[in-house]
């Protein structure tokens, strides 16, 4: 692969979001920058799209654009054999400015594929373990002159989750809430983080797990509005969110205690723990799953045919179809001259 100026295919692996959200940003500045214009960028998900679909964008160099590049999501998901195939010719013989990034948020792929890729093009982005998390929290804090004692900082990891996006955002919140020079208690933090927290994408899960349709929407126009989250995050946050709560569902219908299971899902806050189960209440495993695929629908539908202009609008339906119909209504139908309206596809 050494006369592309960019390694073509990488398989990005690993439940670390943050790093791994950070590296794929770093390759598309690199093809930005060498073609000289903005690179046309999809993002597709197995199950939704076939291996075959994303090969045909790479092969098919864009009108507009000088690099075409897919993120081809949950690759650990493709099994089939007709696919596995189709995937390993490709990345055998990949396209010029092009590049194919397989993520997924599990540790590897289809060993077929993994084959054929370079070892050097293989990175697996892990969550960080306990004592780096502290000191990267505390790292993160000292740029503002902040300090945090022991029990703020496990009360700091409760209500945080642990991925470096989360965290930073944790951290600029209480670096906008204390002077310069602060020695951070746990009442500080709570109150930063808990109390006066902005709604983000994570509160807005939390009014979702509540069946609280008004609330989620109220809280969904705040976050657009006050631009803490466009349309990409909050989906993401949501993925992630509805994945840990199908997670916490299945191990309790296995028989395993909720707070155990909270604890090794990084929930050990009481508060979170409350929001959690009043959630489970709401949403089975299985309606996790289908509100995760209606989520990927909507990112594709914001990505491809409708463009940001209608993004709200989307997401309204989206939330509708999640709190009304747990998932299984499809939030794209409905559309008139006159506008979108709340209907669904069973």
């Amino acid at each position: 692969m050494a006369k592309y100026p960019i390694p073509p295919v990488w398989i990005l692996a690993g439940p670390e979001v943050g790093l791994k959200g950070a590296f794929i940003a770093d390759l598309i500045d690199k093809a930005r920058r060498l073609g000289e214009g903005e690179p046309e960028v999809h993002r597709m998900y197995a199950g939704d799209s076939s291996p075959s679909e994303a090969i045909e964008l790479l092969q098919n160099s864009s009108l507009f654009s000088p690099w075409v590049i897919i993120e081809f999501r949950n690759a650990d998901q493709i099994s089939l054999k007709p696919e596995i195939d189709t995937m390993v010719k490709y990345c055998g013989s990949p396209a010029e400015q092009a590049l194919l990034l397989l993520e997924t948020e599990n540790y590897s792929v289809s060993k077929a594929i993994e084959k054929v890729v370079p070892p050097s093009c293989r990175k697996t982005f892990f969550e960080l373990f306990e004592n780096e998390l502290t000191g990267w929290i505390r790292r993160e804090l000292g740029k503002s002159q902040l300090s945090i004692d022991e029990e703020a900082l496990e009360s700091f990891l409760e209500l945080v989750p642990h991925d470096t996006n989360s965290l930073a955002a944790a951290c600029l919140v209480l670096s906008a809430s204390f002077p310069p020079g602060s020695m951070l208690g746990t009442s500080d933090v709570e109150a930063a983080i808990l109390r006066s927290k902005p709604e983000d994408a994570f509160t807005l899960f939390d009014k979702i797990g509540q069946g609280d349709l008004s609330l989620s929407l109220e809280v969904l126009n705040s976050v657009l509005d006050s631009r803490r989250g466009d349309a990409n995050q909050i989906i993401a946050a949501l993925v992630w969110s509805f994945r840990r709560l199908a997670r916490i569902g299945e191990a309790v219908a296995d028989g395993e205690r909720f707070e155990d299971v909270c604890i090794r899902e990084q929930a050990r806050s009481k508060t979170v723990q409350k929001k959690l189960r009043n959630a489970l209440g709401n949403y089975e495993p299985e309606d996790c799953r289908r509100i995760i695929s209606a989520l990927s629908e909507t990112e594709a539908a914001i990505r491809g045919l409708l463009g940001s202009a209608f993004d709200r609008q989307l997401l309204q339906l989206l939330i509708i179809s999640i709190i009304t119909q747990k998932g299984k209504g499809l939030p794209l139908a409905g559309w008139s001259e006159r506008g979108l309206y709340p209907q669904f596809i069973n």
